[in-house]
């Protein structure tokens, strides 16, 4: 488990998903939906929350690396795991939740901000 990182989001159901998120560090989509629901959302709004949460990715081909405008994308990412067949079947798409080395310019809504795909196009550290 990650201590040495503070949990990005200050109050609400966001820091309380994204506190499971960060108890168990590798997880599948659906166990962030699960967590969700626990705090009484609707099937659709914990859909919308974890795909927020998970946005982040550590570059993009198409896209901003950060996420969505609502993600803390600059400070952290998810890593995508390969699949395991287990019998011919695929498992479900599992995810671990990583810290950028070095923080990214925060997205701001209303600010025009050139999309970054990969965190080697900054040129020096953010301090958050």
């Amino acid at each position: 488990m990650s201590e040495k990182h503070e949990n990005p989001y200050q109050r609400g159901d966001y820091r309380e998903i994204f506190g499971v998120m960060k108890k168990l560090q590798v997880f599948a989509a659906s166990t962030i939906r699960a967590a969700g629901r626990k705090l009484g959302k609707t099937a659709k709004a914990a859909i919308h929350t974890a795909t927020v949460l998970m946005s982040p990715r550590e570059t993009s081909e198409r896209g901003d690396c950060r996420g969505s405008f609502s993600a803390m994308g600059h400070l952290y990412y998810m890593e995508k795991l390969p699949r395991k067949t287990v019998g011919g079947v695929r498992e479900e798409q599992k995810y671990r939740l990583r810290w950028r080395q070095v923080a990214l310019p925060p997205r701001i809504r209303g600010e025009r901000v050139e999309a970054i795909k990969h965190p080697a196009e900054i040129k020096e550290a953010v301090t958050a």
